[in-house]
């Protein structure tokens, strides 16, 4: 692609098509953080800004660590409905990420601006030593210089062009494109911008100012990536670590959710699409605090189980089942599902040091108060009170994904699972759902 476009990330493919046909070659738009990345890490190319939408694919901030590590002064935009570049809230999150600013939505008029704007394709310059090289358009929508620029004279040595703050002139700019292709910021400034952004990450989910959309964004995205790295690594104490920092990240965006904006409604809504374990790990923690369990047992037995049940069907000798509904297997397939509560125990056991009141819970996650569960038919007071409630979770699971119609599977629910539990269960899941 010729000349300038400006990248944007969104989750919304309708959105992306969109932008592809509207913008006359002034944007390039994508789903993919992974694709975005590869276009930003290409040199040759003029990026005037980056607009992102904060989405459960990717880690929002993990990406803009990794742009600012390959060019700190690229402008980068927060495409987000519920927070304006105009109040307080914005400016304090925009000092502590540097970000540029947050818009409403993606318009024609944003993108016209980058009209004309042409520059010729360069090389991207070693770094010098102290010092890393950016491509001179990415300061076109800064209003001011982020930080003191460098610029390289004849004798390779570096000559301060702007210092921090100092007024920037678009015109300038271009007229300056035209003469170099980089100017350089020291390293040290790289470095303390990725200090704050990992600081501001680990207080996030606690911080007011950040939008609901974009702390469960994050999460979901951070859980996304652990469950990677569980499909593919051995399992052992580091990742039941993982797992335990998760849970606890689960749970303080839970408590920091606004209930009266729907957050937390959208929250299961988008872990029931994410991904078994992390709607099962969303669900324990809201019914143990509906049915008042410690926070112990929420996390260290239910939340590591509803983490960890289904470790064994990740790596099968038919390949990964933890995505097929039993209907759609296979004998074979059907009967290492029926023992897979035993196996993932088992794996866990000569594995971790996770406690055996945990690895009961695992063993049990699929049987149910009246026996007709799996693997074993356990029941009544064999059945551990936390393992009938990630069964339940299981169960309320599966058929919100063959029932897409709330009205038919909330009658599926009442009809063929709510029977087999015990009352206190069930009531406590329908107070949940009547939070909703």
């Amino acid at each position: 692609m010729s000349g300038c476009a400006a990248v944007f990330i969104h989750r919304d493919l309708t959105v992306v098509e969109k932008l592809r046909q509207e913008s006359s070659g002034l944007a390039r738009a994508t789903t993919s953080s992974k694709e975005a990345f590869s276009w930003i890490q290409d040199h040759t190319q003029t990026i005037p800004a980056v607009y992102l939408s904060p989405d459960a694919d990717f880690s929002t901030f993990d990406f803009l660590e990794e742009i600012w590590k390959e060019r700190p002064a690229l402008p980068v935009w927060i495409i987000e409905e519920t927070i304006s570049s105009q109040n307080d809230c914005s400016t304090r999150i925009m000092e502590k990420t540097a970000v540029t600013g947050f818009i409403p939505a993606i318009s024609a008029s944003m993108m016209a601006a980058y009209q004309g704007l042409r520059r010729k394709k360069t090389s991207f310059e070693q770094e010098t030593p102290g010092f890393i090289a950016i491509p001179v358009m990415d300061f076109l929508l800064h209003p001011h210089f982020p930080f003191d620029v460098y610029f390289r004279v004849a004798d390779s040595s570096m000559r301060i062009f702007g210092e921090k703050g100092m007024k920037i002139d678009s015109k300038q700019i271009e007229q300056l494109c035209e003469k170099l292709d980089f100017l350089h910021v020291k390293n040290e400034v790289i470095r303390e911008r990725s200090r704050l952004l990992q600081e501001t990450c680990a207080g996030m989910l606690e911080n007011p100012d950040f939008p609901d959309n974009w702390k469960t964004a994050e999460v979901l995205a951070r859980s996304k990536n652990l469950l990677n790295r569980i499909r593919t690594s051995e399992i052992g104490n580091p990742m039941v670590n993982l797992a335990r920092n998760l849970l606890e990240d689960l749970q303080k965006l839970i408590a920091n959710l606004k209930p009266d904006t729907g957050s937390l409604s959208r929250l299961i809504d988008r872990s029931l699409s994410n991904d078994r374990a992390i709607y099962c790990s969303t669900l324990s923690i809201l019914l143990c605090q509906q049915l008042k369990f410690e926070k112990k047992a929420t996390l260290e037995i239910l939340g590591i189980a509803a983490i960890l049940q289904d470790i064994s069907l990740y790596q099968t000798p038919s390949g990964d089942l933890s995505g097929k509904a039993p209907d759609e297997m296979n004998a074979e397939e059907a009967r290492y599902h029926q023992r897979h509560p035993i196996l993932s125990t088992d794996i866990l056991a000569h594995h971790t040091t996770i406690p055996q009141v945990t690895l009961q819970v695992i063993r049990q996650h699929h049987e149910r108060k009246d026996r007709t569960g799996f693997p074993n038919r356990i029941g009544g007071v064999q059945l551990h009170p936390l393992a009938e409630i990630l069964s339940l979770i299981n169960c309320c699971f599966d058929v919100s994904h063959r029932y897409l119609n709330q009205k038919e599977a909330l009658f599926e629910l009442e009809s063929e699972v709510f029977v087999h539990f015990s009352e206190s269960s069930v009531l406590a899941l329908k107070k949940i759902h009547s939070r909703l």
